[in-house]
């Protein structure tokens, strides 16, 4: 048997830990035409989230996907815009070259590759006019094929990257005339998407509705870990899931990979021991990795990381904290804080890695 918990990968299917919720109130939304920003620190299945929601939308719509991250260009961006559309839209290279015509000044060449896929071929430099006609892209396809299209911006902060505010100012002017496209903004650096949807000074302040993805609910969790275990010939102690969702408090990602190296412990797993077992495997084929963390940092870094992990409950401006780790004042809190959060060692002042906090609470002070 293959082992049936998966991380580190979008799933979809039996194998989509179900967030009916989110779910319909991201169906309803997209179909009325009401765009969201999703907001999702890393590794919550926001990328599985949009997948099983494509799956159920395309009865009644067209599910656009584009990736953000690693764009590093106009023209990339521009051509990752009309490739997904036409791909999403459109089943043949024919029918695909009836639509280029909506782009007069990009002015773009199709080719057909070898798999089958629709290439673009920019030639020309994206200018502000040709960049405005890629965003206007989804709509007039949308008119020519008579259906609703969902376009989902997937790290839609990198486009920061992009000289964000002036191409925002681009999406504001077109989107908001837009009638049979709804987009979802989705990203995994909360201050960043917030700054571009909540700051009023930011051309797309309040253009879509917010909403953040939390932790999968414990009862629909227990629920999966028992089926997958089940379903591979093994069996799993409700209270030991019960204690291991305390531990991940729900979170899809180290949920998932505890219990995938807890199926190669046992798969029937009774007690407590089989879980500390597989905790300890994780900890061995990571330390070269946390290792290396560890060497990233530096100084306050250091001192405020090993605070965080081993007292998450104390409050690292404390009077206590502060004198306890050494990290001088809370202006040095506030910038080392900062810091770990860009780099992704920390999301919402607590150590973001489930398993890498437990490296730490090992470390000495």
């Amino acid at each position: 048997m293959k082992n049936p918990f998966k991380y580190g990968i979008a799933v979809t299917g039996s194998d989509f830990v179900d967030r009916a919720r989110e779910l319909k109130e991201l169906k309803d939304e997209a179909l009325a035409g009401k765009s969201v920003v999703l907001y999702s620190p890393r590794r919550l299945g926001k990328t599985s989230l949009l997948i099983e929601l494509f799956e159920r939308l395309r009865k009644g719509a067209i599910p656009v996907y584009v990736k953000l991250y690693g764009i590093g260009s106009r023209e990339a961006f521009a051509r990752e815009i009309v490739e997904r559309v036409m791909k999403a839209a459109f089943t043949t290279l024919e029918k695909a070259k009836g639509a280029v015509k909506f782009l007069v000044e990009l002015r773009p060449n199709l080719v057909l590759t070898p798999e089958g896929e629709i290439k673009l071929d920019i030639v020309r430099r994206v200018s502000p006019r040709s960049l405005e006609e890629v965003l206007d892209f989804p709509e007039k396809v949308a008119e020519k094929r008579g259906k609703r299209i969902v376009v989902a911006f997937d790290e839609f902060q990198e486009i920061g990257l992009l000289n964000g505010v002036e191409i925002e100012k681009m999406m504001k002017a077109k989107f908001e005339h837009h009638k049979r496209v709804t987009y979802i903004f989705a990203g995994s650096k909360r201050h960043l998407l917030h700054q571009i949807f909540a700051d009023e000074s930011r051309p797309l302040f309040k253009f879509a509705r917010p909403m953040e993805l939390g932790n999968i609910p414990k009862r629909d969790f227990a629920e999966f870990i028992a089926r997958k275990f089940n379903e591979s010939g093994g069996r799993i102690d409700g209270d030991v899931v019960e204690k291991i969702l305390e531990l991940t408090k729900g979170h899809p990602y180290f949920t998932q990979q505890l219990c995938h190296e807890l199926w190669y412990v046992t798969k029937r797993v009774m007690g407590w021991q089989a879980v500390e077992q597989a905790i300890d495997n994780i900890l061995a084929h990571h330390e070269v990795e946390y290792e290396r963390m560890w060497d990233e940092l530096r100084g306050l870094q250091h001192n405020l990381l090993l605070g965080l992990a081993k007292e998450p409950d104390l409050s690292p401006y404390s009077t206590g904290f502060i004198l306890k780790y050494g990290v001088k004042t809370s202006a040095h809190v506030q910038r080392a804080m900062r810091s770990l959060e860009t780099k992704g060692f920390v999301e919402g002042g607590k150590v973001s890695d489930l398993f890498f906090k437990g490296w730490l609470k090992a470390r000495p002070d």
